[in-house]
């Protein structure tokens, strides 16, 4: 067996070691990569979950070498747990076999209480799971796929099981390779920014999430006019095309980053994912009528026209499916710097990191 840790000093990795033997382990103090491994006799490796700093990741002399073998999981694969179940932690996409009808029962939360259907420790997911596999889509492992998030902050593991295992297929969603600044990117100058939107009514006040396209906040209009004059408003004056959601704060956002001379397109592709009203949005009828700050006159920009009445996602979405769909539609664009002005929830599902408010994130042109 052997430990794989964060980068430590010499001094770190001899501790670590002799914690590890003392539970029973045999670390391996020349390996410190990323995080805690066992390497078993048959030279599979089970991944545990990740540990932010070595403090942490000693905490296991507190468990048994029983109990960390329960939380494990393959890093590439499903592990085994029983003759008909399986387990992985979060964002890995699975193919489940023989359809709903084949599934016994799921359940989603922290690997120390696996199974446990009580408030902080795990939830059944068995309904999400049929539904999606009803569907016929990809499950994957996430709080958006699986309808909950039973244990916030917390490394999720995912079980299910099956009548029958034969045929599973396992991987890790494609994102792309994340850059804070746009002088990182390998393929510079032909870069893709992705913005998320600036604060929003729903954002601070809950009641407001029942309400649909919430517009900015007083404080969300100085955000993104602070913005403007940093990182982001650099790269909508240097893009090509500025793309943006229709949803209210969006749209705000962008025109606020474009200031007055500038027009953008319009793509309900990008739209936020469904999770509460404040995600509906307006009617095409209506929107092109919005005055806010930052619409003052929209009247040019593309895209938005041509909208439908009822434009945004509805409950249920295939959202894994609408975020490859964009990757693919974005990659074929014949423009070398693009900017999208969207939402943290799809382009968490796009980019795989939740961005905050008027953050901006850089990819090479290729989305690669």
């Amino acid at each position: 067996m052997a430990l794989e840790l964060n980068s430590c000093t010499l001094e770190d990795r001899c501790r670590a070691k002799k914690e590890l033997l003392a539970i029973g382990l045999d670390a391996d103090a020349a390996q410190f990569p990323g995080r805690l491994v066992l390497e078993t006799g048959l030279g599979r490796l089970l991944q545990f979950r990740p540990y932010q700093c070595l403090d942490e990741a000693l905490k296991v002399q507190e468990k048994s070498a029983a109990s960390l073998k329960g939380c494990s999981v393959l890093p590439s694969f499903v592990a085994l747990s029983g003759d008909r179940a399986l387990q992985c932690y979060e964002d890995m996409k699975l193919l489940l076999p023989g359809g709903s009808e084949n599934v016994l029962r799921a359940w989603f939360g922290d690997p120390e209480f696996p199974w446990k259907d009580e408030i902080g420790k795990g939830a059944s997911c068995t309904d999400a799971v049929k539904q999606v596999l009803r569907a016929n889509r990809p499950l994957i492992t996430s709080c958006a796929c699986l309808g909950c998030d039973p244990v916030p902050g917390v490394w999720k593991q995912f079980r299910v099981e099956l009548m029958t295992l034969d045929g599973y297929t396992a991987e890790e969603p494609f994102y792309p390779k994340l850059y804070e600044t746009v002088e990182e990117v390998p393929s510079y100058p032909h870069w893709v920014a992705f913005v998320r939107h600036a604060q929003a009514g729903h954002n601070v006040d809950r009641a407001l999430i029942e309400k649909p396209d919430n517009p900015l906040t007083d404080v969300g209009v100085a955000q993104a006019l602070k913005a403007k004059e940093g990182p982001a408003g650099a790269a909508v004056r240097a893009a090509e095309l500025v793309v943006t959601s229709p949803l209210k704060r969006a749209m705000q956002t962008a025109g606020l980053l474009l200031g007055e001379s500038g027009h953008a397109e319009v793509d309900a592709g990008i739209s936020e994912r469904w999770s509460a009203p404040c995600d509906e949005g307006t009617a095409k009828s209506e929107l092109v009528l919005a005055r806010h700050p930052g619409l003052e006159d929209i009247s040019e920009w593309k895209g938005l026209q041509d909208l439908p009445e009822v434009w945004w996602p509805q409950p249920g979405e295939d959202q894994w499916g609408r975020a490859e769909a964009f990757l693919a539609r974005a990659r074929e664009r014949p423009e070398e710097r693009i900017v999208f002005v969207g939402h943290g929830g799809f382009w968490e599902r796009v980019l795989g990191r939740y961005l905050s408010n008027c953050e901006v994130i850089f990819c090479e042109r290729s989305l690669s």
